[in-house]
């Protein structure tokens, strides 16, 4: 979109219309000049937009270890607890298994739970004459393992609780030798998969407990405490403060790697830029988590102030020297000034020398030339209350020429005020908040709306257009 097609749709709608950052097109860098420039004091605020702003948040899951701990039973089975080989009366097995401590990681959208069960068996066999004989695997030093692995997806709920879906995603030996199975030979029977047998119904009948258990993990306390940072005034400078003016968090992607949960959440937000005193924010509640929704980018109207002095040096440097001959008369510009009259109009005072000396005024409405950052005067004309003779000289010798002088060389260009207000944006959104939150901004573009005369000087309102994420630390 072109900078021109973008401000008429601005000066349409009369607010900063929304813009996708990946299709404005980028300014070249403008020198600045702070002296030059300043935002403006005016009272008029620009109406506030709705910006999205991206909201990585970070938890450390690891406290679910504990849930998972204490869901899934130390231990599995007994020695003392004989039970039968199939319908053989002669056959007999018992065995006890005991899991390790549980390990999580997490990979994608799943987070990702592991254990190992090691377990020791006896086989008891009665032949039809003599003692019963007996025979296992595993003891004190080495036995078989048996690796569990439970998987879920974590996500949060609209209240801020986390929410699981636990399921068990593998239940096998944890190798395929020999060391890892259990056949009681005596009698020809491998153990390892009745072992198996009883893991899964242990574990399985606890999954509904662990997720029941996570969903009362409660994320309010810590989303409110990030709720309250974006609500602070971020100060810009003396008496200039930007407000984020936070309305709604939005859930989107859930993803993690190692120990931390990333939720990359939205944040819909309608910023702007205040002057005065540091204002004062009413505490808003943490509102419900939203679903995500498509749109990025933010949009922060700005104001930047070209003072009367600025905009006099740069008429003075393009106007001064220059003659006009009309006939047999020439006069050359001195010295020219700038300033407000009534209506929204400039007044550009005009010094003049050559054939006659004096001075005359002309008189016109400011418009904005958006597409070269620049500010035109193009209905300039003489006032009409000046009385002086060269002025009725020129009305007889066709004064014309005079005029479109002025009319094309009396430019004011806005470059440095926007690259100002640019510079204290972009300030004011890339830092640290509260030791914990950190905003990082991009600031694609600045396109000029609008703008007003006023008595400090001629204040151009601007759409500063680009993208943000907010990042939080967890406090250890």
């Amino acid at each position: 979109m072109s900078k021109r097609s973008l401000v008429r749709r601005a000066m349409f709608g009369a607010v900063v219309m929304l813009a996708a950052a990946c299709g404005r097109e980028k300014r070249a860098p403008v020198r600045e000049n702070p002296a030059d420039t300043a935002i403006s004091t005016s009272d008029e605020v620009a109406t506030p937009v709705l910006s999205r702003f991206q909201v990585p948040l970070a938890y450390d899951f690891t406290p679910i270890l504990a849930i998972v701990e204490r869901a899934v039973p130390k231990q599995f089975g007994s020695l003392d607890s004989v039970r039968q080989v199939g319908d053989d009366k002669r056959k007999h097995y018992a065995f006890v298994a005991t899991r390790d401590t549980f390990s999580t990681f997490m990979r994608g959208g799943l987070a990702h739970l592991r254990t190992t069960i090691s377990y020791r068996a006896r086989g008891y066999y009665k032949p039809p004459i003599g003692p019963t004989i007996g025979a296992g695997c595993g003891n004190d030093q080495e036995q078989p393992q048996i690796q569990i692995e439970v998987v879920t997806p974590l996500t949060l709920s609209r209240d801020w609780h986390l929410r699981s879906e636990s399921r068990l995603a593998k239940l096998e030996p944890a190798s395929d030798s020999a060391k890892d199975r259990c056949v009681v030979s005596i009698l020809k029977y491998d153990v390892t998969a009745r072992v198996i047998e009883a893991a899964q119904k242990a574990i399985s009948s606890r999954l509904p407990d662990i997720d029941s258990k996570i969903a009362k993990i409660d994320l309010t306390q810590r989303a409110s405490g990030w709720w309250d940072l974006l609500n602070r005034p971020i100060r810009l400078r003396d008496d200039l403060w930007l407000q984020l003016q936070p309305r709604q968090f939005r859930l989107g992607a859930v993803k993690g790697t190692g120990h931390t949960l990333n939720v990359q959440a939205g944040l819909d937000a309608f910023p702007k830029i205040v002057t005065g005193p540091e204002p004062k924010v009413t505490a808003r509640p943490l509102p419900t988590l939203a679903k995500d929704t498509a749109g990025t980018g933010f949009q922060i109207a700005l104001d930047g102030v070209v003072d009367y002095e600025t905009a006099t040096k740069a008429v003075n440097d393009a106007l001064r020297g220059k003659s006009v001959t009309q006939a047999t008369q020439t006069v050359t510009v001195r010295s020219v000034a700038v300033g407000p009259v009534s209506g929204g109009r400039l007044a550009l005072s005009v010094m003049f020398t050559g054939d006659a000396n004096g001075a005359l005024r002309f008189i016109g409405t400011p418009r904005l030339d958006a597409e070269h950052d620049h500010i035109l005067v193009p209905d300039l004309d003489y006032d009409l209350q000046t009385n002086n003779d060269l002025i009725n000289a020129f009305s007889r010798l066709r004064s014309d020429q005079f005029r479109e002088l002025f009319r094309e060389k009396a430019i004011v260009p806005i470059g440095p005020a926007l690259e100002q207000g640019k510079t204290l944006l972009l300030a004011g959104l890339n830092r640290t908040i509260g030791g914990v939150m950190t905003i990082s901004a991009t600031v694609d573009s600045v396109a000029a709306i609008g703008l007003r005369v006023t008595r400090a000087g001629i204040t151009v309102r601007a759409g500063a257009y680009g993208t943000a994420s907010v990042s939080v630390k967890q406090k250890s």
